[in-house]
């Protein structure tokens, strides 16, 4: 900790996102204050989405194993240079639902990036987890499954890295090499401690006719009070990509921390996969899952996945993918919540 004057404490993370706002407040104030012409662009896409599974869960009156949805997503984005040479911008992205769930401010520069607002912390953002779910149908689908165990394990990026969309304050480092990084701070309000610091790594480097990524990211949650749970989740990976398409590997860590030191929850996962380019228009997709529950909780749970997809890109813009996966969750302390299934989700999509 540091003290500061008037003996006020600051952690390190609190005094590094105080000098990038005042940073940020500077830089503004020396931009051109005069207004400037602005470049506006509209962009996004419309997805129908068909989901079918089988499992091994009783089934409920009234319920069946098909669902349909429908995604929208429209990005309306800005950007202008300053006399100065500082380019400015704004992202505003609008759902299905009428709410706009990220819409920030980017400022850029020699010094590197800063944005403020709404947005995901960048150790989801960064993360080749993220990349690689939904490249051909949307992501991973575990189902209808109503299992806690099977939800809390289950095939979902968030469940390790967090990060939700809310407001943050983000640094991007200039590149130096092949070598990035950057910073996210959250703050959880004036009724909440749970402030949020993210982090991500990543160098690029080609080999062989192709490119290799090397990916650390972590993302630490404190608790929302003296009483409050905290929480942390972790990232590796290393991906390679070359004409033929891409392999690639995660090792992924998340945990959950009681104020008296108990951890309650620890999930370690591993996934890896590959996508192969048939041809310009056509993709085939593979990845494997691995999750086991060290916590206290639910000791010895653990979850598996294969999944498969084929997508097929045509002209103006449509997409159509398929997804398959085949699932195993095993609750280690009550068998007869233990789930195997499997899924199938068909995704058309239209870009604009």
């Amino acid at each position: 900790m540091f003290v500061a004057n008037g003996g006020n404490d600051f952690s390190e993370g609190d005094l590094m996102m105080r000098k990038v706002l005042l940073t940020t407040t500077a830089l503004i104030a020396l931009g051109s204050v005069s207004a400037v012409a602005a470049d506006i662009s509209i962009s996004g896409n419309a997805r129908f989405r068909y989901n079918t599974w089988s499992d091994d869960n009783a089934a409920v009156a009234g319920e069946n194993n098909n669902s349909m949805t429908d995604v929208l997503q429209l990005w309306v984005k800005s950007s202008a240079t300053l006399d100065n040479g500082l380019s400015i911008g704004t992202n505003h992205r609008l759902l299905t639902s009428g709410t706009v769930d990220r819409n920030w401010i980017d400022i850029d520069g020699d010094f590197g990036k800063i944005d403020l607002g709404k947005q995901w912390s960048v150790n989801y953002s960064s993360s080749l987890d993220e990349n690689w779910m939904g490249t051909v149908a949307g992501g991973a689908y575990a189902g209808g499954s109503t299992n806690t165990g099977l939800s809390d394990m289950g095939d979902q990026k968030t469940g390790f890295l967090g990060g939700g969309k809310a407001n943050k304050v983000v640094y991007h480092m200039p590149s130096i090499g092949g070598l990035s990084a950057a910073v996210s701070y959250g703050d959880a309000g004036a009724s909440s401690e749970a402030d949020e610091t993210a982090t991500a790594v990543s160098y690029k480097m080609d080999v062989m006719g192709g490119g290799l990524r090397l990916q650390y990211a972590n993302i630490e949650t404190d608790g929302a009070n003296a009483t409050s749970d905290e929480k942390a989740g972790t990232e590796f990976g290393a991906e390679y990509s070359a004409s033929f398409g891409r392999v690639y590997m995660i090792s992924q860590n998340t945990e959950t921390t009681t104020s008296a030191g108990a951890k309650t929850s620890d999930v370690e996962g591993t996934t890896f996969g590959g996508q192969y380019n048939l041809n310009s228009a056509t993709k085939l997709v593979y990845y494997r899952r691995e999750m086991e529950q060290d916590g206290t909780t639910n000791l010895g749970d653990d979850y598996s996945s294969d999944t498969i997809g084929v997508r097929y890109d045509m002209a103006g813009g449509l997409r159509i993918g398929v997804l398959h996966t085949n699932y195993d969750f095993t609750d280690a302390s009550a068998a007869a919540t233990s789930d195997n299934g499997s899924a199938t989700r068909l995704q058309v999509r239209v870009n604009f």
